[in-house]
């Protein structure tokens, strides 16, 4: 059971799972009825979340993702007129907005290292900017696909928490889950590309990767933290930040290798 202080969510949330269940889509937990408007009940589903470190627990993600992704042809989303259309690189460059906005606490936080993900992530916005990918036919976005709403129960797989989900590109999706499982990969793009057939949707848009919207997402969130909040996180965000250094010159290499 769920209580959602905004209504709209919740009937958002709600018209979702009701879609799902008219074509019986197995990737979803089905929504009990009840006479409370805020509140949404689901049975309890006795599992676990996914591990993106293992291949296999990546191989149920993406599967429940494709299979809600084509949807799409059983049901106009569009249509429902709940799911507002989702924008990445407008949203990325608002993200980078306020990551320059924010710069002095963030160079206490990340010293010299701040000045190399400005540079980086100017350099993948403006790349954005400048090539034409193809435009896909919009499609339900879970829109987000953190491993824990991704949840495991043997082979049985569910897909939870659509309160982020929106209208979009199934490609923009799969970049956003591509950012958060390369990490768990030590960025090995090819090899995770050659195991999940799907992720070739999302071959044009590969410098999207160069972009580093989870370190920039994570330190952004840190500054909502209090004081004793953000001690307990430093560490976190330091993990990431070095991870991305040492592994960004070799992804931007992978990802040039697979566009040519």
């Amino acid at each position: 059971m769920k209580y959602y202080e905004d209504g709209f969510i919740a009937q958002k949330v709600k018209m979702i799972h009701r879609e799902l269940e008219n074509i019986q889509f197995p990737y979803h937990i089905p929504v009990e009825e009840n006479e409370e408007p805020n509140i949404l009940k689901q049975r309890w589903f006795d599992g676990k979340s996914v591990d993106y470190k293992r291949f296999e627990h990546q191989y149920f993600a993406i599967y429940a993702l494709q299979q809600l992704h084509e949807t799409n042809e059983k049901i106009n989303w569009n249509e429902t007129g709940m799911l507002s259309l989702y924008r990445m690189p407008e949203k990325w460059m608002r993200r980078f907005e306020r990551f320059i906005a924010n710069e002095r606490e963030l160079r206490r936080l990340l010293k010299n290292n701040y000045d190399e993900l400005v540079k980086h992530a100017s350099y993948a916005l403006n790349t954005m900017a400048q090539r034409t990918v193809p435009s896909e036919t919009k499609t339900i976005l879970h829109g987000d696909v953190v491993h824990h709403n991704v949840m495991l129960r043997g082979e049985e797989v569910k897909l939870i928490d659509f309160d982020l989900a929106s209208l979009g590109e199934a490609s923009d999706e799969i970049i956003l889950w591509l950012h958060r499982v390369m990490p768990q990969t030590k960025y090995n793009l090819q090899q995770v590309m050659n195991d999940h057939p799907y992720l070739q949707i999302v071959q044009p848009k590969l410098h999207y990767l160069n972009y580093p919207n989870e370190i920039l997402r994570e330190c952004l969130f840190y500054l909502k933290l209090s004081d004793r909040q953000k001690i307990a996180c430093y560490p976190f965000i330091q993990s990431i930040v070095y991870g991305w250094l040492k592994y960004k010159d070799s992804l931007a290499e992978q990802i040039e290798i697979l566009q040519n």
